[in-house]
Parts: C-alpha cells; structure tokens; sequence
C-alpha cells in the first residue's frame, strides 16, 4: 500500500516533484531542479529496493542527459557515458533542424524518453532520442550503447522524410510477460515491435487505419504531396504514428494508441487494430494514459484541428475518459478550467496512479498541474504556475 505519491513534472525550463499522501488531497512542491534544462520526460524505476527517478534532460549549451537520481529527486547524476550515435552514423541527415550552430551534425538532439527495462532485467534501462535512436544501459542509465537494429532500420530513410533528423522515438513499453517484446514509436514514422531484446524490429501500426472521413482526407493529401517519403507496400493512411502508445498494465494484449488522425484500440498486441474515435469531439490530441485497475478506463485530450492550426482545446479545458474500451467517452470538466481556456496538452503530460480509486494527473501548454484522485470526475489544481508543462508521471511509493 502507497504511502506517498510523488508527481515528476518535466517542463521547458526544469523539473519539478509534487508529493502528497495516499489521499491526495494536499499538495506540496518542490524547488526547481535543474533550471534551464527542458526536460521532455521523466519516469520512475520502482524495480530495486531503492526507487530511481530518471529524467530526458536537455540544454541547449550544457548538452544532453539521462539524468538519475536515488534520493527522490534531491540530487541527480546527470552523467551519461557512450549516449552518442557511432561515428559513421554522423552526417548532415541526422542534423536536428535549429539546434544550436556548433552542434556536430549528427550529435543527439534531445533526449525524448526514458523507461525502465522488465523486472527480470534488473539495470537495464532504454532511452528515446531525437534523431530518432534507441540507447540501452544496462547499469541503471550510468552507461549506453546504441540499439543497432532500429536505429539502422530499413525504413529508417521515411522517418520524416530526412532519414529521421527531426523525428524522435517516444512510447518505449516493455512487455510485463515477456522481456525480449519491447514496443517503441518514432516519431512521423511509425510504431514499431521487437520479440527478440531489440535484435529485429517490425512495423505494426501500419494497421491503424483511420475512419472519420476528414482524417482520411487530410492523411491522402499529405501522401500524394510527398510521395517518396512513404514506404510503397504501405497505406498511407497508418503510417502517421501514434503520438502517445501506452500498454494496458491489466491485459498487455491490449494497446491505446492516440494518433495524429484518431484514438486507437488494439486487443491482440497490435495486429489489428480499431478506431475509437467517434464520440471524441476531434481526432487529433498528443496524450493518453490508462487505468492500472479497474474499472477500466482511458484518457485522452482532444485538441481543434484545422486548417489554421489551432492545435487547443477550443475554450474548454477537458479531459475525455472511456469506460467501455472506447465506444462512448465523457468529457470531464469538473474543476478544469473554462470558458474561455485555449491550451493544449503535450505528449507525455497525462498519467494514472494506480491507487485505489485511481488517481489521474495532466500538465498544461500553460504550465498548470490538474490532479483527480477519483479517476478523472473532480479536479484540483496543484500549487504553482510552471513553465509549459511537457511531462507528468506519477510514481506511488
């Protein structure tokens, strides 16, 4: 039974950490940890008697970091030996676009994502960059080498369409049942999974084929202006990745998917998949997260998609939630703010607690904390106004 909640918050200019009690309902925050660095994820490592936090920690002068800590938060380790792609991997193509003028080509860009290897795999710890690359350390993120496989992928050359220079991978999720079945998402690139520790790696979300008409419309449109940036032997319409893949902790057969075009289900690790879009007031948004008990639930943020590019919740701020595997959603609003309220949720800013009722957390474009501690039907706002929030994960201890 959790006796403390802590809340990782990862923003454009440093890392924040709420904690609470089991019941949630008083909250307090930390001082800023590492200003000026933007932190784009932050997860927790619960494997080991002592807990580990680590964070994708980038500056634009000071360079790039999987930073760690063993003492909650109160001091990091930001060293990072061997987090480099191999020499001949450095070319212009791989240059990430507006970085700092005396980037060498072909240097990391950004950390994008950190997640802890399988119970069974005590150390091991894989990292997301941007260029698109996988790293695993396998001595608690002290030490990295390069996932040849993905990072060398046939396909790797439709990633952005520039040989993923400005694309990322994100969503990395191990399978609980089985270490050596490792799920990752690149980003403008697909998604895509291994069944042998990362020595193969195969396409699977080229099945997530959207069904509202607009999206269909908007996808094709894309593809014909642009079409040797797509894999010939692929729809189209699947191939724009999921921007948020999470595994569903009860029944990892199942997998949540919130795309550029829709939201996604599927029941059978990805070889099939359905669109659970209808209901949602847009198919497009970053986030989702999912219950890690019952009752089942998922979430997601919608934002307006149009031609101008609005990319908000359109005066509403709202988090929808699914209870039947998505066939009808609920817009939840109690305790968010609105009318009037034009802000967006970035991809990692939504997560679950796994507590009992199970508590639901999201950071905002505008640098608001919102937490739930009944699943999303009453919100409170958190102390503070942060910078704009692009991570929140919760760790129960």
């Amino acid at each position: 039974m959790a006796t403390q909640v802590k809340l990782l918050v990862g923003t454009k200019k440093g890392a924040f950490i709420y904690t609470s009690d089991e019941r949630r309902q008083k909250w307090e925050i930390s001082d800023p940890i590492l200003p000026g660095w933007t932190f784009h994820h932050l997860s927790a490592d619960l494997r080991d008697t002592q807990p580990r936090f680590y964070a994708a920690a980038n500056h634009w002068a000071w360079g790039r970091s999987v930073a760690k800590s063993t003492d909650l938060g109160k001091t990091w380790d930001y060293r990072s030996k061997g987090l480099a792609f191999p020499p001949d991997m450095k070319s212009p193509s791989t240059r990430v676009p507006g970085e700092w003028q005396n980037t060498p080509p072909g240097t990391i860009g950004n950390i994008w994502s950190v997640a802890p290897g399988h119970p069974s795999e005590p150390g091991v710890v894989f990292a997301g960059t941007q260029p698109a690359g996988l790293f695993r350390s396998e001595d608690w993120g002290h030490s990295w080498r390069p996932v040849e496989a993905i990072n060398r992928h046939p396909y790797r050359q439709y990633w952005s369409g520039t040989g993923g220079g400005d694309s990322c991978i994100h969503s990395i999720q191990v399978d609980p049942r089985d270490p050596k079945r490792i799920y990752l998402c690149v980003g403008a690139g697909g998604s895509y999974q291994s069944k042998d520790n990362g020595e193969s790696w195969e396409l699977f979300s080229h099945n997530a084929i959207p069904t509202d008409p607009e999206a269909r419309k908007l996808m094709s449109e894309i593809a014909a202006q642009a079409p040797a940036a797509l894999p010939p032997d692929k729809d189209p319409a699947g191939l724009d990745e999921l921007h948020r893949m999470r595994l569903d902790p009860k029944n990892p057969n199942r997998i949540w998917g919130q795309a550029h075009w829709g939201v996604f289900r599927s029941d059978d690790s990805g070889a099939t998949w359905e669109d659970v879009t209808h209901g949602l007031p847009s198919f497009h948004g970053f986030p989702i997260a999912v219950t890690h008990h019952q009752p089942d639930a998922a979430y997601v943020v919608p934002l307006d998609y149009g031609q101008d590019n609005f990319r908000v919740c359109p005066g509403q701020f709202a988090v929808y939630r699914t209870r039947d595997s998505g066939t009808t959603w609920q817009a939840l609003t109690d305790g968010l703010p609105g009318p009037n309220d034009y802000q967006s949720v970035y991809r990692e800013g939504l997560d679950t607690d796994g507590l009992d009722p199970e508590g639901v957390y999201v950071g905002t474009s505008n640098g608001q904390v919102y937490a739930s501690a009944d699943g999303g039907d009453h919100w409170q706002r958190l102390p503070g106004t942060l910078p704009p929030v692009l991570s929140v994960t919760c760790a129960a201890l």
